[in-house]
């Protein structure tokens, strides 16, 4: 690849990673993705890599006080979903498999770094891995796989009409 394309690459997704956030922060603050409260986008379009970072807050502990198991599935739907939704461009990205394996507990207090990575960008299907990390310690608590589905919408909604 050339030099030009990798930074004009890196541009578009440093510009998608801000739209994400505000989206998710400001246009969405009432819902779940807003009060996950994502932040500190860093991404490289070169390694197809995009991370955020997540404060564990209160509300999201579980009964014995750690961030609870589905609040750590919610992180990497985020930070994945922004990748593969780079990677359809105009197209939806719907989740068609996350699976997520959890290694270690996460305290409230705490910030839950994850990186989503594109194993595999297809036409129609593309692939991607995330770690999370506690930033405090720098331990892995949880890796995830995914599988997203590239929809062409206008043609969806072509389909749709008849």
């Amino acid at each position: 690849m050339m030099e030009t394309d990798v930074r004009n690459g890196q541009k578009m997704l440093e510009e998608h990673v801000a739209k994400t956030l505000l989206e998710n922060n400001i246009e969405q603050r009432d819902t779940l993705n807003g009060m996950m409260k994502s932040s500190e986008g860093r991404c490289s379009f070169e390694d197809k890599t995009l991370t955020f970072d997540f404060p564990v807050q209160p509300w999201q502990a579980n009964r014995v006080g750690n961030l609870h198991g589905g609040m750590i599935c919610t992180a990497f739907d985020l930070t994945i979903a922004a990748l593969a939704r780079f990677y359809a461009g105009e197209n939806f990205a719907p989740t068609v498999s996350l699976d997520v394996k959890y290694i270690r507990p996460v305290k409230v207090g705490d910030t839950l770094t994850v990186t989503a990575r594109a194993t595999a960008t297809g036409k129609r299907i593309t692939q991607l891995t995330g770690e999370a990390y506690i930033k405090e310690t720098g331990r892995l608590a949880a890796t995830a796989a995914s599988v997203y589905m590239n929809v062409d919408t206008v043609k969806e909604r072509e389909q749709n009409k008849k």
